[in-house]
């Protein structure tokens, strides 16, 4: 069926609804990505100065942990490692260090080996294996004195067996001695080139 001819009123209206549909396009092709450029760059600006304010924040603490810096270079911490140098020096340090603390609480030492000396970036980790005997009250402060020991010296891979029999009662003021091993693990600092 064909479409009818319009009349002049219709052809007017139909020429100014396609000039306004005209307009509308050529505005949305304009204004739509100018919008979301916009949009992109107020995106960006807010993340800035997010970020600047964050970053101001930071910078004002900068006094504050130069004061803190400068106090802990000045407690001297290098006192807290084991010696620098070869890992056998470290060791020994070590391993003396826990010897003198057994005989110190009541301890009785069997033996100390170093088996383990690992490179840990600037720090060498040297673990000293130590067996001995000692009572429960002994070994409580040979636990405390090494873990309170200046260099640090941190325990591990603790194991304490009894000596006695199931049914053993000792008498009024004695205590059985148990059977103790443990690794005594201290740092010590690796020379920078």
């Amino acid at each position: 069926m064909p479409l009818a001819p319009m009349n002049a009123k219709q052809g007017r209206q139909l020429a100014i609804l396609l000039l306004l549909l005209a307009i509308v396009v050529a505005v949305g092709i304009v204004a739509v990505p100018t919008w979301m450029l916009h949009k992109r760059y107020d995106t960006a600006l807010a993340e800035s100065t997010d970020k600047l304010v964050r970053y101001q924040r930071m910078a004002s603490t900068r006094p504050l942990l130069a004061r803190q810096l400068e106090a802990l270079r000045a407690k001297d911490t290098q006192r807290y490692f084991l010696r620098s140098g070869a890992g056998a020096l470290s060791a020994a340090q070590a391993a003396e260090a826990v010897r003198g603390i057994i005989e110190q609480n009541g301890g009785k030492l069997i033996t100390t080996q170093s088996p383990v000396i690992r490179d840990e970036g600037r720090y060498r980790q040297i673990t000293v294996n130590v067996q001995m005997t000692a009572s429960a009250m002994a070994l409580r402060r040979i636990l405390n004195a090494i873990e309170t020991n200046v260099p640090f010296l941190f325990v591990d891979n603790l194991m304490v067996r009894t000596q006695v029999q199931s049914n053993f009662k000792p008498g009024p003021g004695a205590e059985p001695e148990m059977f103790v091993s443990l690794d005594a693990t201290g740092y010590a600092q690796v020379a920078t080139p």
